[in-house]
């Protein structure tokens, strides 16, 4: 992960503070792309389209999703997972969400195109994962809740349960459907089966006949060719109802190992043409579903779909981002301009100057990404680590190695793909660099050490304990290792370790140090902050950064100046004095503010980027280009 050079000015981490907040401003810089969950076009401009994200963050698009721009201040809803946004005639634009670790969630609406929200207190204990406006009445907005279905009749204003409270099977709703002529009928697609009800949810009947038993309900949608016409999509595939749900017929002609259908939508201009977003590429019928055919590469996880007039559609996918096609989907193009929900693991920058990330949460379209500078352009640095979650990163002259959930992978100069070096298939979470030969793998297997590059390697002991968690390579030559059981020291090159303390009173996660000698320790644990004065000898925690969760820490040069960011309640905390104490950066432009890493830039020590939790790159302060977001 660290070069033997850069280790004081590239750690990465998380954290959490008090104090006065400083003024501080942070730009989106990339890499653009990542994981959409919701897409909504304005059906009084089609032009101006809406996307959410797993880290509740609100984009918009002026141009028929060409070009994304953050909202701000938007909803602010970290940690929560914006699925649905619907708008209304009059434009106004409704959110629901639900708190991904935890419980809760909840609907709000913007008055102002998405720039501010008013959260309806009502729902706030509800995680929300199905929203529908009733198309013969505005007013009428009813949620789909792990809890059951609500409605509003007065556009929010007040909200009441139309599901039988604690009813075994009605819960665990994930789609809904409102009749387009009578705003009483309500489809409601749970995790199990459908159900519905003709009169506005007083009495509530199953409408699974046909359908396969157990079918997690994706989507539910109103046919526009009948007046009781029905789609539904689930974990089993696509279904027609032509009697309002009474009975359900298979659609046939996607494989079988495409059939989770997440997203589902119906050409208003030519109802025949029907398209299905998978776990395996989107697939279209041009004959209302007799028959489908594959218009992307069935790597694509599709989350959303959204029609615009003339032929135009926009697919939300996971981690490819936006794609958009102008000829009914038989082409499609990135159109990412602007967005960026990248969940960067790792950041460095190799001796050439070039930025290097660890994308995770996407086995396809991340891997590491490169870019010659901050604005971009992003792109892969090579194909073979499709399949993997890369953990960790080193760099070892022109020599970029990642260490991923399956070993430790190489690239060198002009190859055309990653190749996988000797090895145990270990997840290897730390890799420390020692001169242009030896690489110390920090992993859960253990501690292995090579000194031909990769070629071949072997078992370094570490006392009884099998899981290395952090590694810490010196300028002045020693290597720190850090197990569940404690502390060890190197003063051969990581050929031998022996025991230097129990270490601070929790796991370890990530090691600093401030001074070329290591006189100066930070330990950071999921249980807040240590530092050791002597080497790591003893370690005391940290109470004036007041954290749980803290893996990680970024230095700059000076010795003195420390980043700290707070991965579980958001915020990042400065320290100018090594750690003794801390105050708040203002959080303005971050979004959203959990942060996962932190790194000081070490070709200009003043620039300051943080990753944030699917959320892509910012930067506080100067940065090269005058562009605020990356474009590429």
């Amino acid at each position: 992960m660290r070069t033997k050079s850069a280790v004081a000015a590239l750690l990465l981490g998380f954290g959490v503070v008090a104090g006065r907040a400083s003024a501080e401003t942070w730009s989106l810089t990339g890499p653009t792309g990542g994981d959409v969950r919701a897409l909504a076009a304005s059906p009084r401009e089609p032009r101006v389209v809406y996307l959410g994200t797993a880290e509740g963050v609100l984009y918009r698009s002026d141009d028929g999703g060409r070009r994304w721009r953050r909202l701000e201040p938007g909803p602010r809803l970290g940690g929560m997972s914006l699925d649905n946004i619907v708008v209304t005639p009059a434009g106004d634009v409704l959110i629901g969400y639900w708190r991904v670790s935890g419980e809760g969630g909840g609907v709000a609406r913007s008055a102002d195109g998405g720039a501010t929200f008013k959260v309806f207190e009502a729902m706030s204990k509800e995680s929300v994962r199905a929203l529908a406006l009733a198309p013969s009445d505005p007013a009428r907005i009813v949620a789909g809740t792990l809890t059951g279905v609500f409605s509003s009749d007065d556009g929010g204003a007040s909200w009441r349960r139309i599901s039988p409270a604690g009813h075994p099977e009605l819960r665990n709703v994930e789609s809904l459907a409102i009749d387009a002529r009578d705003p009483d009928v309500i489809y409601v697609g749970t995790w199990h089966l459908p159900w519905k009800t003709s009169d506005g949810g007083r009495r509530w009947r199953a409408s699974a006949a046909g359908m396969i038993d157990d079918s997690d309900v994706f989507t539910m949608t109103t046919d526009a060719r009948a007046k009781d016409g029905l789609f539904a999509t689930a974990c089993t595939g696509i279904y027609r109802s032509q009697n309002g749900g009474g009975s359900w017929s298979k659609l046939r002609g996607i494989p079988a190992s495409s059939r989770r259908t997440r997203a589902f939508a119906q050409d208003p201009e030519q109802p025949e043409r029907l398209y299905a977003g998978t776990t395996e590429g989107l697939w279209a019928s041009e004959d209302g579903g007799g028959s489908w055919s594959l218009r992307s590469e069935k790597e694509l996880v599709v989350n959303a779909l959204e029609l615009l007039p003339g032929g135009g559609l926009l697919v939300g996918s996971e981690g490819a981002g936006v794609l958009r096609s102008e000829d009914h989907g038989k082409t499609l193009a990135a159109a990412n301009q602007g967005f960026s929900a990248r969940f960067v693991g790792q950041l460095l920058r190799d001796p050439a100057g070039r930025l290097l990330a660890a994308v995770r949460n996407d086995r396809y379209h991340s891997g590491v990404l490169w870019a010659p500078q901050l604005d971009g352009p992003w792109s892969k640095l090579a194909s073979g680590l499709e399949g993997r979650e890369v953990w960790s990163l080193g760099v070892a002259g022109a020599q970029v190695y990642a260490g991923t959930d399956d070993g430790v992978y190489v690239h060198r100069p002009g190859a055309a793909a990653w190749r996988r070096l000797p090895g145990p298939a270990a997840r290897a979470s730390e890799i420390a660099t020692l001169g242009a030969d030896v690489l110390l793998l920090a992993t859960d297997r253990g501690l292995l050490r090579s000194s031909d590059g990769g070629s071949s390697s072997a078992s370094v002991p570490l006392g009884n304990a099998r899981n290395v968690l952090a590694l810490l390579a010196l300028r002045s030559g020693p290597v720190l290792a850090a197990t569940p059981l404690g502390l060890y020291r190197s003063d051969d090159r990581g050929q031998s370790f022996r025991p230097l303390s129990s270490g601070p009173n929790a796991p370890v996660q990530r090691l600093l140090a401030l001074d070329a000698d290591a006189q100066t320790l930070f330990a950071t644990t999921a249980h807040g902050l240590y530092k050791s004065n002597d080497g790591g000898r003893s370690f005391f925690r940290c109470y004036e950064l007041a954290v749980s969760e803290v893996t990680g820490l970024a230095a700059h040069p000076n010795g003195r100046t420390l980043y700290a960011a707070d991965f579980a309640r958001g915020g990042i905390y400065k320290s100018d004095d090594a750690g003794e104490s801390w105050s708040a950066i203002a959080a303005d432009g971050l979004q959203p503010n959990r942060v996962f890493n932190l790194m000081v830039d070490p070709e200009r020590p003043e620039r300051v980027l943080a990753a944030t939790a699917s959320g892509g790159l910012h930067a506080m302060g100067p940065k090269s280009g005058s562009a605020t977001a990356a474009s590429h």
